[in-house]
């Protein structure tokens, strides 16, 4: 399998065991005690979108955009405290349990692939693995979203996480971008963090050639014996031809 298609499922089955993981955590209200306002924001949200679907609301309108600011807002504010677990749960999946596992996830460890340092003369380190995450997973925009909601009214805020979620899928395309497309797949948080990812079981690609190379070398050979059954015999009629001259010159001075 190629090592992008690797990384890739990879990335998906860690991040649905991180997805788990937190919302074993964000269900209960002892430790997210905005759970309730969230769903009710949250599905006002959801049943204005499917008005709009059903083209029950004119979305040119200022009360549609007002209500659709106020409550995109509060549903973002009330959803701070998944937001938060979830980034830290990311984080440490990413960081410091990769690093504890020397390289791995355990969606590497299932596709076989491997971080390591791009030269070979370095060591990663814990920070190396914590500058990755923070590239790879968006860390500083999620920040950047969480603290703004306390931040802006509402109507900034709006604007403010248009903005942010823009440069949250610039830099994931630009990462995904690299990844294909570089003869070294390294995307941008490798760049950053000194990183690189290899193929434990790599697909051997190099047997048509040595296949090739061994039919050459057997041809190689069979002229080499060639050549010298051609200079044997060669060799043998001259010998005959000079023994044959030989006995004739020594019979014609018998005669003598």
């Amino acid at each position: 399998m190629d090592l992008v298609l690797k990384r890739i499922m990879a990335y998906i089955i860690d991040i649905l065991i991180v997805s788990i993981v937190v919302s074993l955590f964000v269900g209960q209200s002892f430790i997210n005690p905005y759970i309730d306002e969230y769903d009710k924001y949250y599905s006002e949200y959801m049943d204005l979108y499917q008005q709009v679907q059903d083209g029950e609301v004119d979305t040119e309108t200022e009360e549609y955009k007002d209500n659709v600011i106020e409550l995109s807002y509060n549903v973002n504010k009330y959803k701070v405290v998944s937001s938060s677990i979830s980034l830290v749960a990311t984080f440490l999946y990413f960081a410091i349990v990769q690093w504890a596992m020397n390289g791995q996830t355990l969606g590497k460890k299932i596709m076989k692939i491997r971080v390591v340092a791009n030269k070979e003369d370095r060591k990663l380190n814990v920070g190396n693995y914590m500058l990755r995450s923070v590239i790879l997973n968006n860390v500083i925009f999620s920040i950047m979203l969480i603290v703004g909601v306390y931040v802006f009214k509402a109507n900034v805020y709006y604007n403010f996480m248009s903005v942010v979620s823009y440069l949250q899928l610039l830099v994931t395309t630009i990462i995904m971008l690299m990844v294909v497309l570089r003869k070294d797949f390294r995307g941008l948080h490798d760049f950053v963090a000194g990183t690189k990812v290899i193929d434990l079981n790599p697909v051997i690609i190099e047997e048509p050639v040595a296949k090739e190379k061994n039919e050459e070398k057997k041809v190689i050979e069979t002229k080499e014996v060639e050549v010298k059954e051609v200079k044997k015999k060669t060799s043998t009629k001259n010998k005959s031809k000079k023994k044959s001259t030989g006995s004739k010159a020594k019979t014609k001075r018998e005669k003598e």
